[in-house]
């Protein structure tokens, strides 16, 4: 395995032409099915009425309503923050929550969590989990908590518990808080809490970590909290015939490609459980992508996948198996037969088409060089 991930590295062409160059010799290609000819639909089922109430009064995207100081090392800024809550397939985890937390300038996400009402005694809480993976295991998820259809494989045994709220229903909404300080390390506290509250369109959440002296250390003061207001997602998705899937989480209306020219992506590669078999961020090289992509020997959901890009887009493919490897797969990549791919790709650069090339001279113009013409020496 490590012999063919270190050859797909070296030669990104073999992964993403060579093998699609293969099907030249097959016939012409049917119209792609429909979007949802190739992903089942799916929505989620809640365990009772209150979980359901929490849980659609959560699920949105959130904004906050000033912004926030950053924070860590010599961080004296200020920038909004988004929450984007919606629900996932989570293997193992009932009435679960995919969250993620967005800095307003940066098209990747900070933190990455599951949450889930759950049923607790004659009560209800919400509890928290962190992701154990590292910062690419994690990136096979990011944005897809808004295409649940082909939401990544993720399951109980790869979270872990952080701490629960005790849950109110009320309303229109809910509001909670954590029934004891509980234990953490973070920012020089030994012991945190949580609390929240959503009604309607408006939420607000105060989390706060406290020094063994009790005192504040990082988070909301004591009568303090973060404001959010519920509002638009800021990403774009597109579900595509062929069952392909495109998130825009950033592009800028600048350098838009030429036909002949190129554009330079970095990208990252991975399966639906989160193995990572090809990146060049990894080798330290974008790779560069004749323009238009359409005609290049590259399999179909690349050919697709980079319609619209301009430099500084960053974009999430979701590619099915019908466009990408089928059911040969790349076995020596640890890319199974009939795999969903997923994309992390980023155009870092766009090059214009080389100049045409000078025109030959013209023999009948001054400066011409016929083969008939006179030496005027002689």
């Amino acid at each position: 395995m490590k012999n063919g991930i270190a050859a797909l590295l070296v030669a990104p062409a073999i992964l993403l032409g060579g093998l699609a160059g293969a099907q030249d010799a097959q016939p012409e290609p049917a119209p792609l099915p429909a979007y949802n000819e190739v992903w089942e639909a799916w929505t989620p089922t809640w365990s009772d009425a209150d979980i359901q109430q929490a849980a659609e009064a959560f699920i949105g995207t959130w904004k906050t309503t000033a912004a926030v100081a950053e924070s860590g090392g010599d961080a004296e800024g200020t920038t909004d923050m988004y929450m984007l809550v919606n629900p996932a397939p989570v293997t193992g985890v009932s009435d679960a929550l995919y969250v993620e937390q967005y800095r307003a300038d940066t098209p990747r996400p900070f933190r990455q969590t599951v949450m889930q009402f759950y049923r607790y005694k004659n009560g209800l809480r919400l509890r928290t989990y962190e992701i154990m993976r590292d910062d690419s295991g994690k990136g096979v998820l990011a944005g897809m908590g808004l295409l649940p259809e082909a939401f990544p494989e993720l399951s109980r045994d790869e979270l872990i518990a952080t701490l629960d709220l005790d849950i109110q229903v009320s309303g229109d909404g809910f509001k909670g808080r954590t029934p004891y300080p509980y234990p953490t390390g973070i920012g020089g506290a030994v012991e945190m809490t949580s609390e929240i509250m959503v009604s309607g369109d408006s939420m607000t959440t105060a989390d706060r970590g406290y020094a063994a002296d009790g005192l504040v250390v990082w988070g909301a003061e004591e009568d303090g909290h973060y404001s959010w207001t519920r509002t638009e997602t800021p990403f774009k998705v597109q579900r595509l015939n062929g069952g392909l899937a495109l998130i825009d989480f950033a592009n800028p209306q600048d350098d838009v490609p030429e036909k002949g020219g190129r554009v330079y992506v970095h990208y990252t590669g991975w399966t639906a459980d989160g193995h990572k078999f090809d990146s060049s961020r990894d080798k330290g090289q974008p790779w560069p992508l004749t323009w238009p992509v359409s005609e290049m020997r590259v399999i179909p959901g690349w050919q697709q996948g980079f319609d619209g890009v301009m430099k500084g887009t960053v974009r999430k493919l979701v590619i099915p198996a019908g466009m990408a490897y089928g059911e040969r797969g790349v076995p020596r990549a640890g890319i199974a037969p009939g795999a969903t791919l997923y994309f992390d790709t980023e155009i870092i650069a766009v090059q214009a088409p080389p100049p045409p090339p000078p025109a030959e001279p013209d023999a009948d113009k001054p400066g011409g060089n016929a083969d008939s013409g006179s030496d005027s020496n002689n």
